[in-house]
């Protein structure tokens, strides 16, 4: 699909996904008539309403990977936006700045580009090479790694998402806000920004995307 004519539509049925169930409180607060119909092994989908669906993967690439195979239908689906926090591996990339995904990279795996929809009349958002990894990078050896290969932000879960999507031929969207510098300071920023960095994400999708729909 042509990224330039992408237009949202109120009878599309849209999934949202992602990694931990503090990403989408505040999204979820505002349908308070949602039905969780799938809880289990810490993962979680709840239709939010009609045509929008939540779901919760748990955190990792495993995880995510398992919960899309186990839980999608991807006939069902006309978009997937994927959204949560990431880590910065890119001076150019500040905590509280939000970006998409164009490119997404993994451990072993080849590189998946997805050129994303354009839903956001009139906002410009950065476009951003995305690494997911094993684990954490908590330290500037594994940083300097994952910046060797392009990555601009990291994360552990948007490769797996991609990769269903790609497979399917379902239109997605990752989005993500900068939480922390990849690298030594990782813990301590991730702490201290955290719970603003999931609440600007949050705010962002609703005024732009969700709130339009309902």
């Amino acid at each position: 699909m042509d990224s330039m004519t992408w237009k949202l539509d109120f009878g599309m049925q849209i999934l949202l996904t992602h990694a931990m169930k503090s990403e989408a409180g505040l999204i979820r607060q505002q349908y308070p008539l949602a039905i969780t119909t799938i809880r289990e092994n810490g993962r979680e989908m709840i239709q939010l309403d009609e045509h929008l669906s939540l779901l919760r993967t748990g955190i990792g690439l495993e995880r995510s990977e398992r919960a899309m195979v186990a839980h999608v239908d991807p006939d069902m689906f006309d978009l997937v936006v994927h959204f949560g926090v990431s880590g910065s591996l890119t001076d150019n990339l500040r905590v509280l700045d939000i970006v998409k995904g164009v490119r997404y990279s993994r451990p072993t795996d080849s590189d998946i580009w997805i050129d994303p929809p354009e839903l956001f009349a009139g906002l410009t958002i950065p476009e951003s090479a995305f690494f997911s990894s094993l684990t954490a990078i908590t330290d500037d050896t594994t940083r300097e790694k994952a910046k060797a290969i392009g990555a601009e932000a990291v994360d552990m879960e948007s490769y797996a998402i991609a990769a269903f999507c790609q497979v399917w031929d379902i239109p997605f969207l990752a989005i993500r806000c900068i939480s922390d510098r990849a690298g030594l300071s990782t813990p301590e920023d991730f702490r201290k920004n955290y719970s603003q960095a999931a609440k600007t994400l949050q705010e962002f999708l609703l005024g732009s995307i969700l709130n339009k729909l309902q």
